[in-house]
């Protein structure tokens, strides 16, 4: 195994599919950037189909694999908000610490930050005064302008475009292409479908999908 340096982040990713393989396209720009990282594993649980390992890193199934190693920090690379909350409940028993990973190429402003555990891929925009929680997933394309809240664990698909002053609280999942008129509240767990536009705001556990966005399902 490398062996990291003082200046070196420990990263193991939680997840190794898809989301996995795109966070690991970011490293080599991080590292141009100069924000080493170096890969050391992937976590997925027990009973999923996997790979033995990832860019040559291993890929374990057994949680115990990386307690007590103060080194480490975790992203949850899963693009379904339920799926990365389990993950994060289930971390929890090892103390997990988690890292960011933003690529070299989105556009955040001064004023807005970002939490522990989130993603944020190519070409993505954060504006003014626009906070995300944490292990948030803003896929490359979206849009989020200014005084925006997101929450924890809420999912943007592709190309989303969110206005100002709007809400998507926890656990929410936007489809690719959906769109968000300002001021407008996205409740927790709610699903906005691929090219919605959303006008008015979306009760929580609602599915709405069209233009303009109808409810489709409650929970």
């Amino acid at each position: 195994m490398i062996q990291a340096t003082s200046s070196t982040e420990r990263l193991v990713l939680f997840g190794a599919g898809a989301l996995a393989r795109e966070l690991l396209v970011v490293l080599p720009r991080l590292h141009t950037a100069g924000r080493e990282i170096e890969f050391v594993a992937c976590l997925v649980d027990p009973d999923v189909a996997a790979a033995d390992r990832l860019h040559d890193r291993p890929i374990s199934r057994n949680i115990s694999d990386f307690a007590g190693d103060d080194t480490l920090r975790f992203v949850v690379a899963l693009g379904e908000p339920k799926a990365r909350a389990r993950a994060v409940e289930r971390l929890r028993s090892i103390g997990a610490r988690y890292a960011s990973i933003i690529d070299p190429g989105v556009l955040i402003g001064a004023s807005s930050s970002v939490g522990e555990g989130s993603m944020i891929l190519g070409h993505a925009s954060i504006t003014a005064d626009a906070h995300l929680g944490a292990h948030v997933l803003v896929n490359p394309g979206a849009t989020i302008a200014h005084d925006n809240r997101i929450a924890d664990f809420a999912t943007l698909s592709p190309g989303v475009h969110l206005a100002g002053h709007v809400v998507v609280e926890e656990g929410a999942f936007l489809g690719t292409g959906a769109s968000v008129i300002p001021g407008t509240r996205i409740g927790a767990r709610a699903l906005v479908g691929a090219g919605a536009v959303v006008i008015r705001d979306v009760l929580p556990g609602h599915t709405v999908v069209g233009n303009p966005a109808r409810i489709l399902r409650r929970d």
